[in-house]
């Protein structure tokens, strides 16, 4: 039973945060180091993985694929990418796309 709930949970947020971004620095380098995104990370055991989420998410955020479908094409878990996309949202880098 508990895993069944376990599963559930996932799922449920994996809907609730399910969005598209459009980046707002779709040419050349984001600079991630200058905004501080690359350096806070330091100390973190999954800092690879965050790094490698936030280019996932830059490099698919055109308004057409969401997170969920980012996800699928990158193997990456969901939660990294939505960690990602907070990151550079605050960093103003990514816009959430409303349509």
């Amino acid at each position: 039973m508990e895993d069944t709930l376990e599963t559930l949970w996932a799922a449920v947020q994996v809907l609730e945060g399910n969005r598209r971004y459009q980046n707002l620095s779709p040419y050349g380098e984001p600079q991630l180091g200058a905004r501080g995104l690359y350096g806070s990370l330091g100390g973190r055991s999954d800092t690879k993985e965050a790094q490698l989420a936030m280019l996932w998410v830059l490099n698919l955020s055109d308004t057409e694929h969401s997170l969920l479908d980012i996800a699928r094409r990158s193997t990456m878990p969901f939660a990294a990418l939505a960690d990602a996309a907070r990151s550079l949202q605050n960093a103003g880098l990514l816009k959430e796309w409303i349509s």
